[in-house]
């Protein structure tokens, strides 16, 4: 005679609930509980909800391949970080985020004092990515303390169709709220962003490999290659389909006089459409300081083989077309320079010969 098993209805809710208890676990609708998603290789951070005052959120470490999925309004409250800190750090190989249907809101306007990060209150900066590979898709930023991404040390990220949007109160106090910030990193490319911000729509610190292809950057100082400093290197870099609008410059490249060991080489700057310039159409400098320009170049860092093509469009009557200032700079290939509106003529010191448009 044979004995069936008897399951119970213990034995039955037990199977049921353990994968239940853990999908609960990788779903984050507080700030305490996103610690404990990190384990999961499928995350869920669901707003609305507030990170308390001086917290940050750590997601490095993640599970390579990791899936992290953003919806809803995700608020951090003002608090006393200063910019050596980051309200969130994302970190891990092939992470995917989707934030197509999630907003991040730094609470800027109650840093905001029009002095950035050097000085005032103290500002945290909003978005790190530290050592990730990976992308993030369709995320939607509010209201930066300072810089607002700062991808460092990354190899292989895409980040597509992301908006930031620093224009709330006291947008003009917001300054140093920078869009894309690279340093350290290569194979980065950044695609179809919408950026509304009071200073770089990208800064390009360091790195090699890098695309920034058909974004839109409204009210900042332009499409930034450095500041660069002593020992960053920039080589191989696409900037392409861009528009500038209501900015301070558009093309920019910026280096510091003294910047031993520092190189530019390979960009391209190509189909750029600006409206609104204030300043500088396409504007290359080797006596860039964070204080401002000294007049008096160096060659520490030397600029060579820049293309720029079908760079179009109008400049506010103050404004300067073309403005070169070199030490040692070389391989300028300017084509289909068309920068319109200015009253002051265009210069271009220190570059022999002389690329188109100056």
């Amino acid at each position: 005679m044979k004995f069936l098993p008897i399951i119970t209805a213990f034995a039955v809710t037990a199977v049921i609930a353990a994968p239940t208890k853990e999908r609960a676990r990788c779903v984050a609708t507080s700030f305490e509980q996103i610690s404990g998603t990190k384990i999961c290789s499928t995350i869920a951070i669901r707003g609305p909800f507030t990170v308390p005052a001086n917290k940050m959120v750590d997601l490095t470490g993640l599970k390579s391949g990791t899936t992290i999925t953003i919806t809803g309004t995700i608020t951090f409250a003002k608090g006393n970080l200063d910019k050596n800190h980051d309200l969130i750090t994302i970190g891990g190989s092939n992470i995917k985020i989707d934030g197509t249907k999630g907003t991040l809101d730094g609470s800027g306007p109650q840093y905001w004092d029009g002095k950035g990060g050097n000085g005032g209150i103290n500002k945290p900066k909003f978005i790190r990515l530290r050592k990730m590979s990976g992308s993030i898709t369709g995320l939607t930023v509010l209201n930066s303390p300072v810089h607002t991404f700062a991808i460092n040390g990354c190899n292989g990220i895409t980040l597509t169709n992301i908006t930031i949007d620093n224009r709330g109160p006291k947008y003009a106090l917001g300054h140093n709220t920078d869009g894309f910030d690279v340093s350290s990193s290569s194979g980065v490319t950044i695609v179809g962003a919408k950026v509304y911000n009071n200073d770089d729509c990208l800064a390009l610190n360091s790195g090699t490999n890098i695309a920034f292809v058909g974004n839109y950057c409204n009210g900042g100082h332009g499409i930034s290659i450095g500041s660069i400093k002593a020992g960053a290197i920039v080589d191989g870099v696409s900037l392409t389909g861009n528009t500038v609008v209501n900015s301070a410059n558009a093309v920019r490249i910026k280096a510091y006089a003294n910047a031993t060991g520092g190189k530019v080489n390979n960009v391209t700057y190509a189909d750029t459409t600006l409206s609104g310039i204030t300043n500088y159409g396409v504007i290359i400098q080797q006596d860039y300081t964070n204080e401002g320009a000294t007049g008096k170049p160096g060659g520490a860092a030397p600029i060579t083989n820049v293309n720029l093509y079908n760079i179009h469009g109008t400049m506010t009557k103050k404004g300067q077309s073309v403005y070169i200032l070199c030490a040692k700079c070389s391989n300028f290939n300017f084509q289909k320079i068309a920068i319109t509106g200015g009253s002051v003529a265009p210069k271009c010191a220190g570059i022999a010969p002389k690329p188109s448009g100056c």
